[in-house]
Order: C-alpha cells, then structure tokens, then sequence
C-alpha cells in the first residue's frame, strides 16, 4: 500500500509499505523564520478540528493543567485560537504558556510562547506565510534545518511510529557509517541491542522506527485456578519471554518499507 503526507515545508513523503497505512493521519513538524519574532521558532501541523480536540480532553482529564483563558480570531481565511494555560513545573512551581491554533478547512497549525504573550502571537500567524493545500497547512516563510530539521510523524499498524526527515546533512551525520542491513529499498540500522528501535535509511529520507507494544487482551474476572492450572503456571515460570515474534514482524514489514521525501523545488 502506498500513501503521501505533506512535510510542513510543502515536500510530499511518500510512504509504501506492505502493511495498511490507511488508517491514520500524519502530523508535521518543523522550524520556520517569522518575521515578526525575527528568529526561527517552532511550529505543528495537525488534522483539521485538533485544538478542539485537545483543549476538551485537558479540560476533563488534566486537572494540573488550567485553561485560563481562550480568545478567537478571524485570520487569513481561517480562525485563529489562541489559549493561555498554567501548568506545574519539575520543581513544584507553575508556568504561563500562550498556546496558538490556527483553524482552517484542511488542517491546523500550531506554536506557543511562554508566558502571557497574546497579542504577540496573534502578531506571530499574522506576520508568518503559510496556506492550506489538499492534504494540509504548509508553511511559506523558509524552514531552516536548524535546531531541528523538518519531520513527519506517522503511525503505521504492526509496525510502528515512524518519524520521517529528509536526507541531509544533518541528519545523514547521525547514520551509522558502517553498512546496515540492505533492504529492498535502502539499509535498516538497529539502534542498540537493547532497543527494538530501527533506523530505516532511503537515498531521500532519514527514518527512525519506535515498534508499538501489543496491545495485551481484557483480563477476565480473577478465579481461583484448579490444581492443574497451578502446576502449568509452576512449569512455564522460568520459560524465558520471548519477544522474537513481534521483532520478525517488524522486520518483515521493514524489508518492504519505501519511504521518498520529494522537496517542493523538485516538484516545480
């Protein structure tokens, strides 16, 4: 099966795989210069209806953190919402952060400021140059690689999350020089031996693998086991646990893994 995802910059990572990447939707990432800020700063493509989402589930399910206040915007053809919110720090105490969503008909895009900067983001998607597309928001202003290069982020069935950047430099630097696996369509890193992390390399993409666990089934009610019940459990106990199955499914799945990062110039 083969899907494609905008990257928040306007490439299209095309993702093939023999496994059903239907089923979920990407989220994209990644640093762009804004005029008004003049520096780069951070920014979170996501599915249409997302600030929604998670301002109900921190309101009925995040106690520790307070939504103090919430304003919208008509902006650019869409409605930008923006939040301050209070949350604990490591250290006991409490933080502001003004939080931004902007709202349109094919995605929402994302950021924050710390502390209580409201008219300064609103200034932050005004001055910024992004637009929607058939598949998402896609930022305008230049992306920069730096700190953090352009990434998607995409859940795959049996497989797992795949956190997909392009080849450059920077990220080409973090590849193991020694040869990895050969795969049909690039080499396969495995991080550490104690990791079930992969590293997956294509000539355009750079992609890191973190395997989903297995989902275990519903526990039955407890009862009391019968004798012969206690005796297997005393037979199997120091049976090693073997996680063989999912790491062979994951591999095979792997070896057909195709993933391209094709950039918006290329494309033109």
């Amino acid at each position: 099966m083969r899907v494609e995802h905008l990257a928040i910059d306007g490439a299209i990572v095309s993702i093939e795989a023999e496994a059903d990447l239907s089923t979920t939707r990407s989220t994209a990432a990644g640093w762009a210069i804004v005029p008004s800020l003049m520096r780069a700063h951070p920014f979170v493509s996501y599915p249409p209806g997302h600030s929604e989402r998670v301002e109900k589930m921190v309101r009925e399910n995040v106690p520790d953190v307070s939504v103090r206040w919430t304003e919208d915007y008509s902006l650019k053809g869409g409605r930008l919402r923006v939040a301050e919110i209070t949350m604990p720090t490591a250290t006991g105490g409490k933080r502001n952060i003004t939080v931004g969503a902007w709202e349109g008909r094919r995605g929402c895009l994302t950021t924050s400021l710390t502390g209580s900067e409201r008219e300064r983001l609103v200034e932050v998607f005004d001055t910024l140059r992004f637009s929607e597309r058939s598949g998402g928001v896609v930022i305008d202003s230049p992306i920069t690689p730096r700190p953090r290069e352009p990434e998607v982020l995409k859940e795959v069935p049996r497989l797992g999350v795949l956190n997909i950047r392009p080849a450059i430099a920077s990220t080409l630097e973090r590849v193991p020089r020694a040869k990895g696996r050969v795969t049909n369509h690039g080499e396969l890193f495995r991080f550490r031996q104690s990791s079930n992390a992969l590293l997956f390399v294509s000539p355009s993409a750079v992609v890191r693998i973190d395997p989903l666990q297995r989902e275990q089934a519903p526990q039955a009610k407890p009862r009391k086991l019968t004798p012969k019940e206690v005796a297997d459990l005393k037979s199997r106990a120091e049976e090693p646990v073997s996680r063989e199955t999912d790491a062979l499914e994951v591999s095979a799945i792997a070896q057909s893994l195709r993933v391209e990062w094709l950039p918006k110039d290329a494309r033109q």
